[in-house]
């Protein structure tokens, strides 16, 4: 028991640790939630505080919290069943970060780094597709949504235990409850979430418009 909540502590409380938002504070100054999509990851912190910063975020989060949460568990001794939680949990801290009222990312960087420990194929299938479907179609919201949707599938192609699938499927429904919740503040103002929905579900933004989301600074957020 001892060793089940140092592995699923460890994994929440450091897959909590909002690491764009301490960049952003540190590099900029600015509070990161009110700048472009209001997401505390990578792809955000790469936008707004300098693009080096994508690739030192995005390897934290992935690395630190994803994968060392997973292989915290494997050390530890833990079945498979307790290291896919832990990386789940590591993913619901990062997108719902307890230092920080609840708010975070997407968790897609911490999810690869849990899955580059349980799931190296799964994680493979998933970056191709996204990858390749952002290269032609230019949408990496929808093309992320559609790989995230075939995990489950990949995933019982390989023959993996149903630990994974479990895993899988559970990722899947964090990662669209995520999209569809967004965090607190981050909407502009009279858009109604009716209207949100869709584009929160299919692109993982609340507006049709990328360029303008991405790109959003506090004063245009607040019109």
């Amino acid at each position: 028991m001892l060793m089940i909540m140092v592995s699923l502590g460890y994994a929440y409380l450091v897959g909590s640790v909002p690491t764009a938002y301490i960049v952003a504070r540190l590099r900029k100054g600015v509070d990161i939630r009110r700048y472009g999509s209001g997401n505390i990851g990578a792809s955000n912190a790469g936008h707004h505080v300098g693009k080096g910063w994508f690739f030192v975020v995005g390897a934290f989060d992935s690395l630190v919290k994803g994968a060392a949460s997973v292989g915290l568990a494997r050390a530890l001794g833990l079945d498979l069943d307790y290291q896919a939680l832990a990386a789940l949990i590591a993913i619901v801290g990062h997108n719902w970060s307890a230092y920080i009222g609840f708010s975070g990312g997407r968790g897609l960087s911490v999810a690869s780094g849990g899955l580059l420990v349980l799931a190296w194929k799964e994680l493979v299938a998933l970056l191709g597709v996204a990858v390749l479907g952002w290269l032609v179609f230019r949408s990496a919201g929808l093309w992320f949504g559609i790989a995230l949707l075939l995990l489950p599938i990949w995933a019982l192609f390989f023959g993996e235990p149903v630990e994974i699938v479990v895993f899988c499927v559970a990722l899947l429904l964090v990662s669209a409850l995520k999209r569809m919740l967004s965090n607190p503040g981050t909407a502009p103002k009279g858009l109604r979430w009716r209207d949100m929905a869709i584009p929160r579900l299919l692109y993982d933004r609340d507006t049709s418009n990328g360029g303008d989301w991405t790109t959003r600074t506090p004063g245009e957020s607040e019109d």
